[in-house]
């Protein structure tokens, strides 16, 4: 619906990445949707009146006979039922929409008029003067006369918070219903190019106005209008190769975001690991730090008990993690309570490091790239590809596993 545009602005503000491309290729899909269902529904609703009475009279008579039948029975009367259910829905004859010849602006024009449509429009009650804004802004956005990404996320949060209070008073069939300022309706206009993937279906400048002609019928409309239906055939050829387009345009530029960020993944990976070389080879300066034979490196500040948790077990620990930068990515005492977690559930490095020490012991562990996250941990994160990470863990409980 409209305010589903608000979601999409957050992604317009910022750089289009691979996660940006899919939800772009699924509104351009819209309305080519909005488009099927229009055609489709008057030939549901249409059936011949006897027929209908035979199906409804052979389902009256299964219901009789099933209340008296023995469960051997109801099988055998349901599957006669099927029957002449099948029988009669191959004889019924559905009428098919005559094929229009249609200009291709009137096509254009649809594109705006089924845009209001799929975005439920119509349902918050807007007078001609709303209306008009919430058209200009979609014009200017096609236009170019307007950037979404020059509005801050602030300001586009307060335009969608009145339109989503004027949604939740018509829903409430409230008496009054709170205004949605001029302004604000424009900005969400704006918004509603990327909701509605007009742009990438390659409408611009040049069918501005014919779609904001199409959007402003289409927002007065509580109801398809019937003179539409006609035109669905013609609207589907018009409408088809240039959704194949986004969708392949699409899919060729999630492509180049994988590519381009693997590439660039993979070069500061390697300038990460070789700075983790560098760091591990450091603390053979310090005496305290030892070594396993996977490469770990860690410095026992504390025993702890005897008993010491294997792979399999359960572990209570508290753990700050930090960078070789001193960036700190984590931390289980600035949210003030310890992590549970079986130790062959975490990075290998982390798991192996905590086997050296018991309960109430105390660790530093160095652990390399390799034995990290290594070249893909979480995007967007502030561990990168290479890192080597530094962990300072209090083992508080060890449960032993199954």
């Amino acid at each position: 619906m409209l305010l589903a545009a608000s979601a999409l602005f957050f992604v317009a503000c910022g750089e289009q990445s691979a996660d940006s491309v899919a939800p772009a290729q699924d509104a351009a899909a819209e309305v080519v949707e909005a488009a099927e269902v229009a055609e489709t529904s008057e030939q549901v609703a249409v059936e011949a009146p006897t027929k209908v009475k035979a199906v409804a009279a052979a389902v009256a008579d299964v219901k009789a006979e099933v209340k008296q039948a023995a469960e051997a029975k109801v099988a055998e009367k349901v599957d006669e039922v099927k029957a002449v259910a099948k029988e009669v829905a191959a004889k019924v004859e559905l009428p098919t929409l005559p094929a229009v010849d249609v200009p291709e602006s009137e096509l254009i024009e649809l594109v705006g008029y089924l845009t209001a449509q799929s975005a439920g429009v119509a349902t918050l009650k807007l007078d001609e003067a709303g209306v008009a804004a919430l058209t200009e802004g979609l014009r200017k956005g096609l236009a170019g006369e307007l950037d979404l990404k020059t509005l801050t996320p602030d300001v586009m949060q307060a335009a969608f918070a009145q339109a989503q209070a004027r949604a939740e008073a018509v829903q409430a069939s409230a008496a009054d219903l709170p205004a949605i300022d001029l302004d604000a309706l424009q900005k969400i206009g704006l918004a509603m190019v990327m909701q509605t993937g007009v742009a990438e279906l390659g409408f611009g400048a040049d069918d501005a106005g014919l779609i904001a002609k199409g959007f402003a019928a289409g927002a007065f409309a509580t109801e398809m209008d019937p003179a539409i239906q006609a035109k669905m055939a013609a609207f589907q050829a018009f409408i088809k190769p240039r959704a194949e387009a986004a969708q392949a345009k699409a899919q060729a530029a999630q492509a180049e975001a994988m590519a381009r960020m693997e590439a660039e993944n993979a070069v500061l990976a390697e300038k990460n690991i070789a700075a983790g070389k560098v760091f591990i080879e450091g603390l053979s300066a310090d005496e305290g730090v030892q070594s396993s034979e996977s490469g770990l490196r860690f410095k026992v500040l504390e025993a702890g008990s005897d008993a010491k948790p294997a792979l399999t077990d359960k572990v209570l620990v508290h753990y700050k993690g930090t960078l070789i930068d001193g960036t700190q990515f984590d931390s289980s005492y600035d949210r003030g309570q310890p992590a549970e977690f079986p130790l062959n559930g975490v990075v290998p490095g982390f798991g192996e490091g905590l086997t050296k020490i018991g309960a109430g012991g105390k660790i530093i562990l160095y652990i390399p790239s390799a034995l990290g996250y290594g070249n893909t941990p979480r995007p967007g994160g502030a561990i990168k590809p290479g890192d080597t990470l530094i962990f300072e863990c209090e083992l508080i409980e060890i449960n032993p596993g199954s």
